[in-house]
């Protein structure tokens, strides 16, 4: 059965952005190969003949998605057309699908059938009869000379961009955790530094413990900062900053821990430049045993070189 998406005050560019946009997110349930067809049929409004494998319940996901797509700052009015096939409430009606202007929820649609009865159909899968007057609009465009663009979309490259995708996201996200959690760090370290100074009676060897603590667990978890220089060297600043706490202190355990952090570091960069690119999948593939690991390759370098080499220096 033909399924039809109406979209208006739209141009061709973003109609194809939004349909891939959308194909991107669902990928995995998607066949091999999709082939949609678009024609304009007047002035900025545009008709989506719908590939014939997209069943009724991603056609009304589609629907929604056209007239609140992601990443735009624009809505779209849009209405779908189809023969229903798939829910038992519907099937083998033919259905109209629309957004109800009145309704602030956006996470569903509206669908009124041929004998003009409208249901509500959320995203939770839930059809409910609703009391709205509304008449059945057919879709006619048999008087109209339409020709259409073919648009045939392979899984394999819906894949690779939904990849490329999660990993900008993934990097934005990081350089945003990043400038935050430094931030904050470049002025509790030094402040906590100045009031234990100067404040003899706040001292806390706990809260020495925490700043390397915390330090070696954000160096592990975020270990993709050390694959940019500078964000590498702030890292290393900040561990040269925590370790001004034990200077002074003549307890070997401690003056080990402060050092954990800074071997942290130099086991990430180890594994960067041997492993590469591969070290993402090793550390997906590991999962927690990736995070021990890197634990007891630091825990040994901060006893057996940083630890001789202080107390060589005192």
């Amino acid at each position: 059965m033909e399924k039809f998406i109406i979209i208006k005050d739209c141009t061709k560019d973003e109609l194809k952005t939004i349909l891939n946009d959308w194909l991107v997110m669902d990928v995995e349930g998607f066949k091999s190969k999709l082939v949609f067809e678009i024609a304009e049929i007047k002035p900025n409004v545009f008709i989506l003949k719908i590939d014939k494998s997209i069943d009724d319940t991603d056609f009304f996901y589609l629907v929604n998605y056209f007239a609140y797509p992601i990443d735009f700052t624009k809505t779209f009015e849009v209405a779908g057309y189809a023969t229903a096939t798939k829910h038992k409430t519907l099937q083998n009606k033919k259905i109209y699908v629309f957004l109800n202007e009145q309704d602030t929820e956006y996470d569903n649609v509206w669908v009124t059938t041929e004998d003009n009865v409208t249901y509500k159909f959320d995203f939770g899968g839930k059809f409910k009869k609703m009391n709205y007057e509304n008449e059945y609009k057919a879709l006619d465009i048999s008087n109209l000379s339409i020709i259409y663009e073919q648009i045939t979309i392979n899984k394999n490259e819906l894949l690779e961009e939904q990849k490329r995708k999660e990993d900008e996201k993934s990097k934005r996200n990081l350089e945003k955790r990043f400038k935050i959690i430094s931030t904050i760090l470049f002025v509790v370290i030094p402040s906590v530094f100045l009031m234990n100074k100067f404040f003899p009676y706040f001292q806390n060897e706990m809260l020495m413990y925490s700043f390397a603590a915390a330090l070696t667990l954000w160096f592990i978890e975020d270990y993709k900062n050390f694959y940019d220089i500078k964000r590498t060297l702030i890292c290393v600043l900040l561990s040269l900053l925590s370790f001004c706490f034990y200077v002074k202190i003549q307890n070997t355990f401690i003056t080990t821990l402060a050092t954990i952090p800074l071997s942290t570091i130099i086991v990430m960069l180890f594994a960067i430049k041997i492993f590469k690119e591969k070290l993402d999948y090793i550390e997906k593939k590991l999962d927690k045993l990736f995070f021990l690991l890197v634990m007891v390759l630091s825990v040994l370098i901060s006893v057996f070189v940083f630890t001789p080499i202080l107390k060589l220096l005192k």
